[in-house]
């Protein structure tokens, strides 16, 4: 498995679409409803890259040979007052290579990214229950607390996110 930062993932477009339909099919929750039309996640993906270019968002890839099996964004924030933060989004991974490391290895790899971009706290938020949770805990992140009714649910029901933050520096 390699893990690499990416500028333009033009040439990983198929293979996004692909992971990111499959893994909404599975029943992560990234912000989508299943079943996720190919051309909605395409369009996604052209709005990332797009984040990419004008440096909103940093994104790592996990891939073995052309076959992408997992990535993640990080969101820096630009305000005078927040340039020292980020948010974790999007980490997902393709439902062929769940149990391997995948997820771990991308978070730390994207930890090691956000210090060397000079942010050394990050934010995220998951589903509350979600098995993504017990994966942040075990990195260190802290829990801040539930959000409930955050999310509509494809059936009209409400989810729940949880929040949690890590100092990277840990001076802090």
């Amino acid at each position: 498995m390699k893990i690499e930062e990416i500028a333009n993932l033009t040439d990983h477009l198929p293979a996004l679409v692909d992971m990111l339909v499959r893994t909404v099919a599975d029943g992560a929750s990234i912000g989508f409803h299943a079943p996720l039309d190919a051309a909605e996640a395409e369009a996604y993906w052209h709005d990332v890259n797009a984040g990419l270019k004008s440096g909103q968002v940093w994104m790592l890839i996990a891939h073995v040979g052309d076959k992408v099996i997992g990535s993640v964004q990080l969101a820096p924030n630009m305000k005078a007052n927040g340039r020292h933060r980020a948010e974790v989004q999007k980490l997902m991974v393709h439902p062929d290579a769940r149990g391997i490391g995948v997820g771990r290895n991308l978070m730390i790899a994207l930890e090691t990214l956000a210090l060397e971009k000079g942010r050394p706290l990050l934010i995220l938020d998951t589903a509350t229950g979600d098995i993504a949770e017990g994966l942040y805990e075990r990195l260190g992140y802290t829990r801040v607390g539930m959000i409930p009714r955050y999310t509509v649910e494809v059936d009209g029901t409400h989810g729940d996110t949880t929040i949690f933050y890590k100092h990277l520096d840990q001076e802090s």
